[in-house]
């Protein structure tokens, strides 16, 4: 499959020519917020046969195109697959996405690739996070262990390693100079151990970049992630969340839930002001289909694309209608897309953790 540098075609720019370029650079990067316009997403094709078996990576698949196919809609697509797959991905995403050769293991981009930031020139940054495999909890992935670098040098991106461990899905941005993480993920013993929380916010400060370190909790009964945030609450606007709850209180994670919209409510921005909060219910266990412990039923875990949202719907009916429409009335200027994923969701993940945007 061809080789070149998309960002380049898409209006991107090359790698930095010199040093002291670079470094004025990394004193100025901004991270811009999800709902910046994007140059394009970025998806990886899952190849993780000997983890889920052929028959669940058949359904994956047919979910990543799904994905593919609405993201499309709103801005291009890119697909990195492995070399054995390419003909199939490149066959089956068709014009929905623009097929890219790049060993990669599984489907969630967010953490594997690198985060991405804008220098004061405009030029593309990316952030290594150094990924463990969510703490060591899985073997065989090698490939996206080593997928951030790799695609910083294969698509010319100008990228910095951070001196911790985390993934994307674990960091959320508004844009404004807030940064907003768990302490049950960044600060668990299998992604930092041995580094403070005054550490471990130092580097996000560096690496993300932002001036405010927001500290939810988190969730302990997440066994995949540990808590990352893109399951919990998601920036809409600046000063806007948009934040999830169970309201059965005998669910293993609505103290978890509940704990962090308290501290949502009690937060303040870097500019210090407090953010409106909204709320929207996870879907019924007893109203959906049967689904299996690990089952992502998170409605925040979406994308937004240039001009919309693209968000899971679990087979509830009332809860996902209640969780569009509070997403429309929201953001009523853009198209709200709901779309199932089932099979990415058994995986513990959702349509967010298997994007990145790269912004324009």
């Amino acid at each position: 499959m061809k080789r070149r540098n998309f960002l380049a075609g898409l209006g991107g720019a090359t790698m930095m020519s010199n040093t002291a370029e670079a470094e004025s650079s990394d004193t100025q990067m901004f991270m811009p917020p999800e709902w910046a316009p994007h140059q394009a997403c970025v998806m990886t094709w899952c190849s993780a046969e000997s983890f889920y078996g052929e028959e669940l990576v058949t359904w994956i698949r047919n979910d990543q195109v799904r994905i593919a196919e609405a993201i499309s809609r709103f801005e291009p697509v890119v697909m990195l697959a492995s070399a054995k797959d390419v003909p199939e991905a490149a066959q089956r995403l068709g014009k929905s996405a623009e097929v890219f050769e790049i060993p990669c293991f599984d489907t969630w981009a967010r953490d594997t690739l690198p985060t991405m930031s804008r220098g004061h020139a405009g030029e593309l940054n990316g952030t290594i996070w150094n990924f463990n495999v969510w703490g060591e909890k899985f073997e065989g992935y090698g490939a996206d262990r080593a997928l951030a670098a790799r695609f910083s040098g294969a698509f010319d991106v100008e990228a910095r390693t951070a001196p911790i461990i985390a993934e994307g899905g674990a960091l959320e941005t508004d844009g404004l100079g807030t940064i907003v993480t768990t302490e049950t993920c960044l600060l668990n013993p299998n992604r930092n151990p041995g580094m403070s929380k005054s550490d471990v916010e130092q580097a996000l400060k560096e690496y993300a970049p932002g001036a405010h370190v927001l500290w939810l909790w988190g969730s302990e009964q997440d066994t995949i992630t540990d808590g990352h945030i893109d399951g919990i609450m998601r920036f809409i606007e600046p000063g806007l969340v948009v934040a999830e709850i169970i309201d059965d209180s005998e669910d293993p994670e609505f103290h978890d839930l509940q704990e962090n919209l308290k501290q949502l409510r009690a937060a303040r921005d870097a500019r210090g002001e407090r953010f409106e909060v909204a709320v929207i219910k996870r879907p019924r266990w007893d109203s959906m289909p049967e689904r299996g412990l690990d089952f992502s039923a998170s409605y925040v875990n979406a994308y937004f694309p240039n001009g919309g949202i693209v968000m899971p719907s679990f087979g509830d009916p009332d809860r996902d209608s209640e969780a569009a429409n509070t997403f429309a009335g929201l953001e009523p200027t853009r198209k709200i897309v709901q779309i199932p994923i089932d099979a990415i969701a058994e995986g513990g993940g959702g349509i967010h953790c298997c994007t990145m945007q790269i912004p324009a």
